[in-house]
């Protein structure tokens, strides 16, 4: 192009602007494409520092095709053609400015040519024309509008075009830091929203900012900004100071929040402000911030800063018919979101809410106004209004106008009676120096009173008593109970605060003393007798007072008409009653017995506690000490075992003499691994030992009975021990051994099928392992446990709680019928206020309840030289085609969900569990899929690679089938394994478990029913759980089969979860569930089949992306 052309192209105007700026060009390239296309770019200085690069394309022949710069004139190509295209258009024209043409002598005649046009042909077009340079570009069969660059395309190049330019002219690497300093520039008007605008400088000129959402933008993305020519400079936070940074913080705060609501369409109706040229409104929140962030200095964006409220001058002239009162300063307000605030011309007041509501509209009003008011009105404002100001108020009267109606401020006396026993009655009387105001006579002539300070006294009655007794207004009174209560319990203090209060004898006597309590307590036998003394209290108001207890009201009536406050200084009065509700027992002439087993938890119930003595005889205290030091205890473990007991197994061993001694039962809860099993067998030895002769009677699941044989023979030799197994024929057979063994051992299964041949032998102890069993208590289960006659019964679980707290109530139901309530009373006294309203004190009773028969230990506080052991989530994202099967059956179990009915549970329970088998393989669910499994395949890989280290590994899973998906892959990785399920022998069982520890297999595959218990597998030192189910505690139990006594290697557990599924929800829920059970010293389950419909759609919901 010539310079012309670009005159043309640019406009007069541009094109003289253009010349100008060739001098400005920083760097120019020059590159040509194959198709002959040049394209030009070049760095061109514009105003104030600011860098441009631009770019144009020519033809070869220099005829123009486009341009484009990232100036705001030109908008990279999307505006009008700048003064920086111009330029570099001009500079390409000087430099390829075509050579003159030779000169020639014109000959006269060349043969063969034919001077003249005629006879010639139309002469082609041009082939530098548009449409010919586009022909030549993309092809002949170019037809229509001039090519553009895609958008995507467009803003890649647009960012890397100005990251090129970002820091041009400024070394970011010599840059300072903590330079820059930000002034903040408020503008308060009246009615209006306040604006902040920004000052910019570096200790020298002050520079506006036009922008604050530019400047936070150029400073996140470390853009070189020039202000002027004394300020520019690469934006980073750093290079701003302290102050400065903490403002940019809260303004990003600001700006951001706007940026959510516009791309959320949200839209503020209401007036438009016209602020600042740079300004931005401040939301009530960043401008308390901001006032907070400043308050140190005592100077925001020109204002002083105050706390509290400022101090009126008010100036009083007499005017025709009333008073002029002119108020200084002038003021107005603004709302933040947790502060009010007042502003004159040069001082901001920040004030605390709660304080200033009333006081605001009088400031308001007043600040820089002049108001009239009439004679009578202004007595009135004397009355209401200045008495609110109080000592923040000047008034400058000469004429004493206003200071002449100002009251004194009265003495307010209350005055309280009970006429009788079931009604009160109070009124209000002022003092004003000598004079008093009093409902039952005129008023003195002429007292200038308060009437704000009188209404205020008479409305505090009015709010606990109603008016009008007797015909007098002023006169309050009430025979409501509530009423007197509220009266006595809140209302008395509120009289106290406001002024005076004087009562009646009888009044006074209105609210009972509480009753001094003496509670004795002594041992009988099996029975503890309970004889308590009231002292002056009556006894034959005893059982109401208690009823009132129970009902857990405020406060009793007693038959006098005196009312009794129900607080802490009875609170040992409630724990007696809690006791003897719990046990049916009713007090008779100050007398009751209770059944033995009560005394550890009356004795935690009564101790130390208020408005209460606790009396108890020897043979109490003495069961008192057996529980509270069961270490201290004398029981010594039988001598053969006294060196395989560990400390705390000998600790448990105490405790289960403690409780054999009076007859009780209770639950070894320890931790699984813990050595349960050896425990009690040292218990039973014992009692051999010391003359016991009838058997004793182990309950457990079918694959532990082999195992309590084995423990048995190998710990207690001398115990003769009966495994009852085979057929009914057979059990018959063992059970005439029963009489002549010292333990007999079966299942669960097979002591429900055998109920009558245990009806007629007697034990001494029943025992259940694994007791969680029997934890619904209307199974034929339980029934068949319950109906074993023994002397005593424990529990080993340890999970007493899985689900639900009713749980617990069904092993204490075996253990000691009745010491519990019934289960309905339980479930509402109990289960209710703790699972559902989180109740302390609920929870802290059945503790007190249940703790004297729990005895838990964790592996972390007993055995200290047990290896570590770390757990590891390993998510797993599902491939494309597993993703696209999951969603769909997202889709029908939501559905299904829905439709299905509340009782329907099991239908629920199947929904969830396809979805389950999906994230495991989904050739659990569809036997033609030919996809593949993501978790399946980590899991391989995972076991190749432990097993190429030298680890053995233990692997469950809930699904049998998916046990023989990993067998076959195992199979075909060529990794050794064994596998455990719910249908493999118990004889089967014992021996891979004995060849496992052998070191024969490198894996356990195991179903998580069949070996959550019962197994010792301390040979692997990794677990993999496979898929994770609703019971954390059964993943527990299947954890410790290798983290238990005898484990010498770290432990590693890995949990294979499947991402953005079901199984994230269930880890989630398992969290959750998990204090309930820790509570009560057990372990928490997810209680699936208890969960509300809402809680099983949110498992169903799938993150977006």
């Amino acid at each position: 192009m010539d310079a012309d052309e670009i005159r043309t192209l640019l406009g007069e105007n541009i094109f003289e602007r253009a010349k100008k700026y060739r001098k400005r060009i920083q760097q120019s390239t020059c590159t040509v494409n194959e198709d002959g296309v040049r394209h030009l770019s070049a760095v061109v200085q514009g105003k104030g520092g600011s860098y441009y690069y631009t770019q144009a394309w020519l033809r070869e022949n220099g005829s123009f095709v486009s341009a484009s710069c990232n100036c705001p004139y030109n908008e990279n190509g999307e505006g009008t053609y700048c003064k920086h295209i111009g330029a570099l258009l001009l500079e390409d024209a000087e430099q390829n400015a075509p050579a003159p043409a030779p000169v020639q002598n014109k000959p006269d005649a060349i043969p063969g040519v034919t001077r003249g046009a005629a006879g010639l042909n139309a002469e082609p077009s041009r082939k530098d024309s548009y449409a010919s340079g586009l022909e030549m570009l993309f092809g002949r069969k170019w037809h229509g509008d001039a090519p553009t660059t895609d958008y995507e395309a467009r803003r890649l190049l647009d960012t890397y075009k100005e990251a090129a330019l970002e820091n041009l002219g400024v070394d970011e690497n010599t840059q300072r830091t903590g330079f820059a300093h930000l002034e903040p520039e408020l503008t308060l008007v009246p009615g209006a929203q306040p604006w902040l605008r920004l000052r910019i400088s570096d200790g020298g000129r002050q520079y506006v900012v036009k922008s604050i959402p530019d400047l936070l933008e150029n400073i996140e993305h470390g853009r070189s900004i020039s202000y002027g020519k004394a300020l520019a400079f690469v934006h980073r936070w750093d290079a701003f100071d302290e102050e400065s940074r903490a403002l940019l913080q809260l303004l990003r705060r600001l700006v951001s929040a706007r940026q959510s609501m516009d791309k959320a369409a949200v839209r503020v109706y209401g007036g438009a402000e016209q602020g600042p040229a740079g300004g931005t409104i401040l939301t009530g929140e960043i401008f308390d911030a901001l006032v907070q962030q400043y308050e140190h200095t005592g100077l925001l964006g020109g204002y002083e800063l105050r706390e509290g409220l400022p101090t009126i001058t008010l100036t009083v002239e007499r005017r025709r018919g009333g008073v002029q009162v002119e108020g200084s300063p002038a003021l107005a307000s603004v709302q933040g979101l947790d502060y009010d605030y007042l502003f004159s011309e040069t001082t901001l007041w920040r004030m605390q809410r709660p304080g200033c509501t009333r006081l605001l509209p009088a400031l308001q009003a007043l600040g820089g106004k002049s108001l009239f008011f009439t004679s009578a009105d202004a007595t009135a404002f004397c009355s209401y209004v200045l008495p609110e100001l109080g000592n923040k108020l000047n008034i400058v009267d000469p004429e004493r106008l206003l200071l002449n109606q100002i009251p004194l401020e009265p003495v307010v006396q209350f005055y309280l009676d009970a006429p009788d026993a079931f009604r009160v009655e109070a009124h209000a009387e002022f003092l004003y120096g000598e004079d008093q105001v009093t409902p039952f006579a005129p008023a003195p002539a002429g007292l200038l009173r308060d009437v704000r300070a009188e209404s205020r006294a008479k409305r505090l009655l009015a709010s606990y008593l109603q008016t009008g007794v007797g015909g007098n207004e002023d006169v309050y009174g009430t025979a409501d109970e509530d009423d007197i209560y509220r009266l006595l319990e809140e209302g008395v203090p509120a009289l106290l605060a406001e002024g005076e209060v004087y009562l009646t004898d009888a009044f006074r006597n209105l609210q009972a003393a509480p009753p001094r309590i003496t509670v004795g307590v002594s041992v009988h036998g099996s029975v503890l007798d309970l004889e308590v003394d009231t002292g002056e209290f009556p006894v034959s108001e005893l059982k109401d007072l208690l009823r009132s207890l129970h009902q857990k009201k405020r406060y009793h009536r007693l038959r006098d008409g005196s009312l009794l406050r129900l607080d802490d200084s009875l609170e040992g009065l409630d724990e007696l009653n809690d006791t003897l509700e719990l046990s049916g027992a009713k007090l008779k002439n100050g007398h009751a017995e209770l059944p033995l087993y009560r005394a550890p938890s009356l004795d935690w119930a009564l101790s130390g506690q208020n408005g209460l003595r606790f009396n108890r005889d020897d043979a109490f205290r003495r069961i008192s000490r057996s529980f509270h030091a069961v270490k201290d205890s004398e029981y010594t473990p039988p001598e053969s075992l006294h060196n395989v007991l560990r400390k705390y197994q000998r600790d448990s061993y105490r405790w289960l003499r403690t409780l054999d001694g009076y007859g009780m039962g209770g639950i070894l809860a320890d931790d699984m691994g813990l050595g349960k099993t050896v425990q009690v067998l040292s218990y039973l030895l014992a009692m051999k030992e010391n003359g016991q002769r009838l058997p004793s009677l182990i309950v457990c699941p079918a694959s532990l009975v082999l195992n309590w044989q084995e423990e048995c023979r190998k710990f207690t030799p001398q115990l003769t021990c009966v495994a009852v197994d085979g057929d009914a024929a057979h059990r018959a057979e063992l059970a005439k051994q029963w009489a002549d063994a010292d333990l007999v051992v079966t299942s669960y299964d097979l002591m429900r099928r055998d109920e009558e041949l245990y009806s007629g032998q007697a034990f001494y102890a029943c025992i259940l392992d694994e007791a969680q069993a029997i934890k619904n208590h209307t199974t034929q289960k339980y029934k068949a446990v319950c109906g074993v006659n023994s002397k005593v019964r424990f529990a080993l679980t340890g999970t007493p709680v899985e689900n639900r707290l009713g749980e617990l109530w069904s092993i204490f139901s075996f253990l000691m019928p009745g010491y519990l309530p019934p289960y309905k009373t339980f479930c509402a006294r109990f289960e209710k206020p703790i699972v559902q309203e989180d109740n302390k004190d609920a929870l802290r009773r059945l503790n007190q309840l249940t703790g004297p028969f729990i005895l838990r230990r964790m592996k972390s506080e007993v055995l200290k030289e047990l290896p570590p052991k770390t757990e590891n989530l390993h998510r797993i994202e599902l491939d494309e085609q597993q993703r696209k099967l999951y969603l769909a059956a997202v889709v029908d179990a939501r559905e299904k969900l829905r439709a299905a009915k509340p009782e329907d549970k099991m239908a629920v329970f199947a929904v969830l569990m396809r979805l389950r088998e999906i994230c495991c393989d989904p050739r659990l669910v569809a036997d033609n899929w030919e996809g593949g499994s993501a978790k399946l395949d980590a899991c391989v890989e995972l076991v190749s690679s432990a097993v190429e280290g030298g680890h053995r590994i233990l692997l469950f899973s809930q699904f049998t089938s998916m046990l023989d998906l990993l067998a076959k892959r195992l199979d075909e990785a060529g990794v050794s394994h064994f596998t455990l399920q719910g249908s493999t022998p118990k004889p089967v069982r014992a021996e891979l478990v004995r060849r496992f520890n052998g070191g024969e297999a490198d894996v356990f595959l195991i179903s998580l029913r069949a070996g959550g218990t019962g197994l010792n597998l301390t040979a692997a030192d990794i677990v993999i759980h496979y898929d994770p189910w609703w019971n954390v505690a059964a993943q527990n139990q299947a954890t410790d089969r290798a983290y238990r006594i005898g484990q010498q290697n770290p432990v590693q557990v890995y949990k294979l979860i499947a991402q953005d599924t079901i199984e994230e929800k269930i880890v989630a829920l398992q969290q959750a569930k998990q204090s309930l059970a820790e509570t009560v010293t057990g372990s928490a389950d997810g209680a699936i089949l208890s969960m509300k419909p809402e809680e099983l759609l949110e498992l169903l919901e799938v993150p977006e992306g």
